[in-house]
Parts: structure tokens; C-alpha cells; sequence
């Protein structure tokens, strides 16, 4: 039987189910070591035999005694999207030590580079990942010095288009996986508007408080790349308010006192302050909004990075006629 990217995840698992892992005797033969053979040529694989092998891997995946396989060819994964030459053709012919054959295609391949931007024509190409695959394949490339900003994308392209028809469990761990994820980029190469966007599904599925923390968490060090209207997010179910003021308040906390984990420039308090002093003009008349709410919003600020106190002082006008 030919050894292919497409059958040897199955005789892996047939390995482990005939108990022809391990060979200590001669009336016991091992599959194991031709299968360890087969993947000393896996250099030599083309693109689509390394996607291949590795969807196969992810529905049968066999025991653990195979994992070091499965690293193998995630490892192969890793160093091709690393590799110059695939930015411009992903469709590179495979040799003769490859199974099977794949044609070189320039229409395909220009067709290819025209549809994703060199740092991210992969992108479709790992959206069969499941969270577990993915959580792991994610790790390898922040420790093989990946771009945190490409990572970053990946993972927010993989949950807009992964999410459909999932069930509400799938989505919710889905969304605790890219979150512990994200955590381990550099701040600076996540976008906050993409963070705000990830808020509120998470809200939707009302998700653990515990997790929006770690969201806020990210979110807050950002602050100064959106504008007012993504902090006028509704109230939560309970409340009155129009506004989930609370939730602007921690975010503010967190962005001037995060305890030194991020600096801050002095443009980027302006700006972050500015937004704030229109934010209390929004929810300034609002009924149902409580003094000590409204004076933590007024008072989250330290009074010093104000250079005017003027939209400061027409939302306290406003707040108290109201």
C-alpha cells in the first residue's frame, strides 16, 4: 500500500487499533517507522498535500503516540508560510518523491495574489481548522516570530467566517480560545476596532464575565484608535441607562491606570480625552443615570490632562437641569 498527505493519518490510527505501533518481535511488524519514513520526504510535499494531511489528521486524529507526527507537519506548515518563495506561489509543484502531483497553474497563481495581499493569502486555506488544531497552530507561529499584526487578522478572519451555523458552545469556546490567543500578542498589533466588534458578540452570547474582563483588558491600553461612537454601547439587560457607562468607566481606568504594562504618549491622552468630555455630553441627559455614576465617569480623568473644561462644564450644566 502507497504511503499519500491523504491516507497516512488513517494508518496511524489503523496503527494504534492493530497494535502494530511498537515492533518487538518479528511475528509483531510496526507501521510506525515507514510512516516516520514517509515524512522525512515531507519537504518535498506541495501546499495542498500539507493541507491535506493535516484535515485528515484533524478528523481521525490519532493517539498520542502520533502527536510528534502531527507537530511534524505543522512544523512544515509554519516554515512554508515563513518561506518567501510561497508569498508568490503557495502553488509550488510538489517532486517525485511526493505521492501525487499538482500542475503549476500561473493563471491560478495570479489569480491568487490579485484576491489576498501577500502577507495573507493563506487565510481561507486554515479556516478548517477546529479550536483545538487552531489554538496550536497559533502558538507555533508567535514562537516562530510570526507578525503579531498578521496573526492578529488571521484570528479575527477565522471568527467572523467560522461562526456560521456553529452552535452557541462551539461559538463561546471559539471566542475563549482567540481571546487567550490575542493575549499573547504584542497590544500594539491588535486592532481595537476588531476588539469592540469581538465585545459585542461576546455579549450576545453572554459569555462569561471573567472573559469580557480579559476582553476590556485588551481593549483599554487601544482606546485612543476609535472614535466616541464605539463607547456608546447599550445598557445592559437590568439597567435604565442608555449607555453602559460602567463599561466606558473600567475601560478608562484601564487605559490610564494599567500599572505600567503599556506607555502612553501625549497624544494619545489628548485624543482619549477629548472622546470622553463628548461621551459625558451624550449621556449627561439621561434620566436614569445616578450621581455617583456620573461623577465616576467625570472624575476617572485625572483633572490635570484637561486642557479645557469647557465640554466638561456643559455636560454637569446639562446633567443637573435634567
Amino acid at each position: 500500500m502507497e504511503l499519500t498527505s491523504s491516507n497516512v493519518s488513517m494508518l496511524c490510527s489503523a496503527a494504534q487499533f492493530l497494535e502494530m505501533e511498537e515492533c518487538d518481535s518479528l511475528e509483531a511488524p510496526s507501521l510506525k517507522p515507514h510512516i516516520e519514513n514517509f515524512l522525512d520526504g515531507i519537504r518535498f510535499w506541495t501546499w495542498f498535500e500539507l493541507m491535506e494531511a493535516l484535515k485528515q489528521f484533524q478528523e481521525s486524529f490519532p493517539s498520542k503516540g502520533y502527536l510528534e507526527i502531527l507537530d511534524r507537519i505543522m512544523d512544515q506548515l509554519i516554515e512554508r508560510l515563513a518561506s518567501p518563495c510561497l508569498v508568490t506561489s503557495p502553488y509550488t509543484c510538489s517532486s517525485n518523491r511526493s505521492s501525487f502531483q499538482f500542475s503549476c497553474d500561473t493563471s491560478s497563481n495570479n489569480s491568487l495574489r490579485n484576491n489576498f495581499s501577500e502577507a495573507t493569502w493563506w487565510f481561507e486555506h486554515l479556516l478548517f481548522l477546529k479550536i483545538d488544531l487552531l489554538d496550536n497552530v497559533i502558538r507555533k507561529m508567535i514562537s516562530h516570530d510570526f507578525d503579531h499584526s498578521i496573526v492578529s487578522k488571521f484570528l479575527f478572519y477565522y471568527l467572523n467566517l467560522s461562526h456560521g451555523g456553529a452552535e452557541q458552545d462551539v461559538k463561546i469556546e471559539t471566542i475563549k480560545v482567540v481571546i487567550d490567543l490575542l493575549s499573547l500578542l504584542d497590544i500594539g498589533s491588535i486592532s481595537c476596532k476588531d476588539l469592540f466588534n469581538l465585545n459585542r458578540i461576546a455579549i450576545s452570547l453572554k459569555i462569561s464575565k471573567f472573559c469580557r474582563n480579559n476582553i476590556e483588558s485588551l481593549i483599554g491600553p487601544l482606546l485612543d484608535q476609535v472614535t466616541i461612537d464605539y463607547l456608546l454601547l447599550p445598557s445592559p439587560n437590568g439597567k435604565d441607562h442608555a449607555y453602559d457607562v460602567d463599561f466606558v468607566t473600567r475601560l478608562m481606568k484601564i487605559f490610564l491606570l494599567g500599572g505600567g504594562s503599556f506607555e502612553l504618549n501625549l497624544n494619545q491622552v489628548k485624543r482619549v480625552v477629548k472622546m470622553m468630555d463628548l461621551f459625558l455630553v451624550e449621556v449627561a441627559p439621561d434620566p436614569h443615570l445616578q450621581p455617583s455614576e456620573f461623577e465616576a465617569l467625570i472624575t476617572v480623568l485625572p483633572d490635570a490632562v484637561r486642557e479645557s473644561h469647557d465640554q466638561l462644564y456643559i455636560a454637569m450644566d446639562m446633567y443637573l437641569k435634567e
